[in-house]
C-alpha cells in the first residue's frame, strides 16, 4: 500500500516566516529490504548547510515557497515540487493505438505458431 508521507518543518525562533524551503525525498522507495538510510539524506544536509540565499540550495529536489503563496493556499503546506522532472507519457493516442496494434499482431503470430506446432 501507499506509505505515509512525512514532512519535517524547521522554524527560526524570534522571526516571522518569510518562506519555506522544501526538500523532496518522495521518490525514494523504502521497504524492509531497502530501509531509509543516512545516505539518503546526504544531499539534503549539504544543501541545508548552505546559506538560505545560495542558489545551490534549489535543486531538482528542493525549492522555496514564499509566505504569500502559502497564505493564498490557506496555509496548506502540502509539498508540490515544481522542479521535479516531467515523467508523463507524451505519446499521442494515435501512437499508442499503433503500438497496441503491433503488439496485438505479434500476439496473434505467436498464438498461430503455438497452435500450428500442436497440430
Amino acid at each position: 500500500g501507499a506509505g505515509a508521507k512525512t514532512n519535517l518543518l524547521f522554524f527560526t525562533k524570534g522571526r516571522p516566516t518569510q518562506r519555506i524551503w522544501y526538500y523532496d525525498l518522495s521518490d525514494i522507495k523504502v521497504t524492509k529490504r531497502q530501509p531509509l538510510t543516512l545516505e539518503h539524506f546526504d544531499d539534503f544536509f549539504e544543501r541545508l548547510a548552505l546559506d538560505p540565499d545560495d542558489p545551490e540550495r534549489i535543486s531538482e529536489r528542493s525549492w522555496y515557497e514564499d509566505i504569500e503563496a502559502i497564505r493564498k493556499k490557506n496555509y496548506d503546506l502540502k509539498a508540490f515540487n515544481p522542479n521535479a522532472p516531467d515523467t508523463s507519457d507524451k505519446r499521442t493516442p494515435e501512437e499508442l493505438i499503433a503500438i497496441i496494434r503491433q503488439a496485438q499482431k505479434e500476439i496473434e503470430e505467436a498464438l498461430q505458431a503455438l497452435t500450428s506446432d500442436r497440430e
